[in-house]
């Protein structure tokens, strides 16, 4: 596959697109690797009318989710192998087909020479925010075919994505976010997967150095294919020039790159502290880096569409604190946390930084609690169901801060003393009574980690 398809290309050269349609296909029916955290609850959702969007950030493996979902389907017999339509728009051979016109001759090319029209076809585009236009597009093929086809969309950038599907979009799409691997992922993609708790104790050992590495390497799955430490910081480094590049720049037409890199860089080595837009300005210009506050807010919006950056709010019942400017900022990746400061790591922060990610696989709203003692409560979330937890991280749960640690949950606060308290420490001394008080579940981080009785 050596051309490049252009208008006139896809209108004369049909021989080339059903080989690169073919290919594409051989592409998904070759595809294996470990089953992600959300793949089933994506599956069951198969064979229903909505739009399947999976969306998330570079390099967290959703295109090699929508293939595993699609050679399932086959297997499983809801869809002909001949049937399923794969396209990457990241492919050198797609770049100059990315518009409703030259994707509708790719379709209907599909329709009358690959794919059996007496049978349902499965449409996966990924990477679609490439398409100019994308949403136009799908919404055509939803309207105009949607009892003969399903789609299933990946998208990078959360702006585009967000804002054509709801203009164009809007109640017709079921979206899901995939996030880095999970520990529990980690572990089965090192063929090392625990099951119950006396398992964990036999070899409690082995599964502590293992989670020390994926605490500095993080969980994007190309990561975990490089043994070299230096190697890996680089293709770390290589996926935020993408990012900052592709993402932002690119997109949004940034002008000064410098500081756009160094507020990203800031950010991500202060990931877990509360910061401010003004504490940020203020960093840039101690830099000697002239910029406006508003020019800095503008820049961290565009980095968390990217989905590099997620932002969390201070939590208040009353709303008295809703004008509060101050924020807490953590990265998608504690490997690429370290790919800017593995000389100076801080592992506590790494620490609250795993368990951010994970409070958002399991889903629900998440606050941070700031008292006006100062005394913290590093998370607390809203369920579905309306139940709030307060959650308190810690790497070793101490007689020496064990008052600390377990204060915050007993501020003077009536409506959170309402929530459930969970306290969450990698390792704790033998003589620290964990029975006591007993309105807080005290649990190791990595039984908890693994969801494991």
């Amino acid at each position: 596959m050596d051309k490049i398809l252009t208008l006139r290309s896809l209108r004369v050269d049909k021989e080339y697109l059903v080989e690169l349609i073919t290919d594409f296909q051989n592409v998904v029916f070759r595809t294996q690797g470990i089953e992600r955290y959300c793949e089933s609850e994506i599956f069951a959702t198969i064979g229903s009318k909505p739009i399947k969007i999976i969306s998330g950030f570079r390099r967290v493996g959703k295109s090699h989710l929508a293939r595993r979902i699609a050679l399932r389907a086959v297997r499983e017999k809801l869809y002909l192998d001949k049937n399923v339509l794969f396209l990457n728009f990241e492919h050198f051979g797609l770049q100059n087909a990315c518009n409703p016109g030259a994707l509708n001759e790719i379709y209907k090319l599909f329709c009358s020479t690959v794919a059996d029209n007496g049978q349902r076809k499965l449409l996966i585009f990924d990477e679609i925010q490439r398409v100019v236009d994308w949403d136009k597009f799908i919404r055509t093929l939803y309207e105009m075919y949607g009892d003969e086809i399903e789609i299933i969309l990946t998208g990078s950038n959360s702006e585009l994505l967000s804002a054509e599907i709801g203009s164009n979009l809007a109640g017709r799409f079921i979206e899901f976010q995939l996030l880095p691997f999970s520990f529990s992922e980690y572990l089965t993609y090192n063929s090392s997967s625990v099951s119950d708790k006396n398992e964990l104790r036999v070899n409690r050992a082995k599964i502590e150095n293992m989670f020390s590495s994926y605490m500095r390497t993080g969980g994007l799955p190309e990561t975990l294919t490089i043994s070299e430490e230096g190697a890996r910081y680089s293709y770390l480094q290589g996926v935020f020039s993408k990012v900052i590049l592709d993402d932002v720049i690119e997109r949004f037409r940034v002008r000064n790159v410098g500081s756009l890199e160094k507020i990203f860089q800031y950010i991500v080595v202060n990931s877990g502290n509360v910061l401010s837009i003004a504490q940020i300005t203020k960093y840039l210009r101690y830099m000697d880096n002239d910029i406006k506050q508003n020019t800095v807010l503008a820049y961290v919006e565009m980095i968390k569409k990217t989905f590099a950056l997620f932002e969390v709010s201070r939590f208040d019942w009353k709303l008295k604190k809703i004008f509060d400017v101050t924020k807490k900022y953590y990265c998608i990746d504690t490997g690429l946390v370290n790919s800017f400061a593995h000389n100076e790591r801080n592992s506590a922060k790494l620490l609250e930084s795993i368990v951010f990610i994970e409070l958002l696989r399991r889903g629900g709203k998440i606050s941070f609690v700031s008292f006006s003692n100062k005394k913290e409560i590093d998370f607390i979330t809203r369920a579905m169901n309306g139940r709030y937890t307060k959650y308190q991280v810690t790497l070793q749960l101490t007689e020496e801060n064990f008052p600390r640690e377990t204060s915050a949950f007993f501020q003077d606060e009536e409506h959170l003393d309402k929530a459930d308290n969970v306290l969450l420490f990698l390792s704790r001394d033998k003589n620290v009574d964990i029975n006591t008080p007993n309105n807080i579940n005290f649990c190791d981080l990595i039984i908890w980690l693994l969801d494991i009785k």
